[in-house]
């Protein structure tokens, strides 16, 4: 009947540890405001460590029960243990040569600074326990972790193959990884919290100290899966509402598994599992928008000759050398300007002759440009006949036309463009006509309908 009381007041011991902590630090910082020959505080400061060190005994006391019930590991919990006992046998020390003379003790202020030291590093391990190793280091700045000599490796999580994912292993492949990232940290073999281990199929299914967490066929009868939906605010969820929490589309993928029957051997395409619950995990490879090649950067005499002529010329961003070239304050910019742009044609992208007197003929000189990406012709003498040059541009993605007089015989032409992903032809011809022919690109010509809605019809 009376077993539970040494789990029990193992489980004071969060609460027991703050005692000594409090108790100390107060003496401590009597010991450093009181000159060497006053003793005004004194007994204060001698109270002060007797009953740290008698809180200190307790709350060793208490860890250790904690240790032996709670599943920790003697190799987790070895040194805050050694190191407490150490902090109460200072206490104890430091109260004895407080008792023993009348004076202060000699070098009372160096022997407090070390307990104090003492006290913080056995804290330190402590929350080490609690709430991992990288609890404090975690939030800084990779910068500053790098600074200060960490390299903290996140959990890898779940990453799926956008094509075949539903051949891969359920639990292996996906569960494992899901409980990897969010709960290994307090349930592993050297952190058994709750006597659980979800480091491996066979450890859940072992169970915890209040027994099984799965029922295989029934997730909300499984505490694998109840604790996670659960308010952040029970003191049951799980993970605790101060950690990561994970994602909504992890937890139906957990219920999904233990639905489908909570197998080692699953697939993933038997559950009932959509691809739109997967789509935050799916592997992507980002590609960029402009041409994955080196260039040399241009020189600085370059762009300044350029802004000099009254182009806009920038890189279009800070790490990169290609450049975006604007006519937007040159207005007058003809056909003959062009041999101005050559000298950095390697480099620009995006190019901009929005405005200007240019005609077809300078479609000609375009071909130079093998890193061409966006192009805009708007409100040019552009007429259309000669746009097939363009696509020997085979990095053009974007082609602006708007206000222009080119039409669908000449926008046909750029079907044959090998990347090209969109034409804007606002208030063209070709806007004026209705055409339903299909292009390899998207093409903008307006005349967009929004769908009536029924408020449109309501009369106030």
């Amino acid at each position: 009947m009376i077993e539970f009381i040494l789990p029990l007041f193992g489980r004071f011991h969060p609460i027991l540890v703050h005692l000594p902590i409090g108790i100390l630090t107060f003496g401590i910082v009597l010991v450093f405001i009181s000159r060497n020959d006053q003793t005004k505080y004194k007994d204060s400061i001698r109270l002060a460590f007797l009953l740290g060190g008698i809180f200190a005994v307790l709350s060793s006391i208490s860890g250790f029960l904690q240790y032996q019930h709670e599943g920790f590991t003697w190799e987790t919990v070895q040194f805050h243990f050694i190191l407490g006992c150490a902090t109460a046998i200072a206490s104890f020390g430091l109260f004895y040569e407080m008792n023993r003379t009348s004076s202060s003790p000699k070098n009372l202020k160096l022997k407090s600074g070390g307990l104090f030291a003492l006290m913080l590093f056995t804290g330190h391990l402590g929350g080490n326990i609690t709430h991992g190793e990288e609890y404090l280091i975690e939030v800084l700045p990779p910068e500053l972790q790098n600074l200060i000599g960490y390299e903290i490796e996140a959990e890898k999580g779940l990453v799926l193959p956008e094509q075949g994912w539903e051949e891969l292993v359920y639990y292996d492949e996906v569960v494992q990884p899901i409980l990897n990232q969010n709960c290994k940290s307090c349930h592993n073999p050297k952190n058994l919290k709750g006597e659980l281990d979800l480091t491996s199929f066979d450890k859940l299914l072992e169970g915890g100290e209040d027994g099984s967490i799965l029922t295989a066929g029934n997730p909300e009868e499984s505490a694998l899966y109840s604790r996670l939906v659960l308010p952040k605010e029970d003191e049951d969820h799980m993970p605790p509402k101060e950690k990561k929490q994970p994602e909504k589309e992890a937890i139906e993928l957990i219920r999904a598994w233990i639905d489908l029957g909570a197998t080692k051997s699953s697939k993933l395409g038997e559950s009932s599992i959509s691809p739109e619950t997967l789509e935050p995990f799916f592997h992507r490879v980002e590609k960029s928008f402009y041409p994955e090649v080196a260039v040399e950067a241009a020189s600085d005499e370059s762009l300044s000759r350029l802004k000099s002529e009254s182009f806009f010329a920038e890189k279009v961003s800070e790490n990169s050398n290609w450049l975006m070239i604007s006519c937007v304050n040159f207005q007058n910019f003809s056909n003959q300007d062009w041999s101005k742009l050559t000298e950095v044609k390697n480099q620009i992208v995006y190019l901009d002759f929005t405005g200007t007197q240019i005609t077809d003929a300078i479609l000609d000189s375009l071909n130079m440009l093998e890193n061409l990406t966006v192009l805009k012709l708007n409100q040019t003498g552009i007429s259309g006949k000669n746009l097939q040059v363009l696509n020997s541009n085979k990095n053009l993605k974007h082609l602006y036309l708007n206000k222009t007089r080119v039409d669908l015989p000449s926008i046909q032409v750029l079907n044959e463009h090998p990347i090209l992903e969109k034409v804007f032809a606002f208030d063209t011809p070709l806007a004026n006509n209705e055409t339903k022919e299909k292009f390899n690109f998207i093409l903008e010509i307006g005349k967009y309908q929004l769908p009536a809605l029924p408020t449109d019809t309501i009369v106030y």
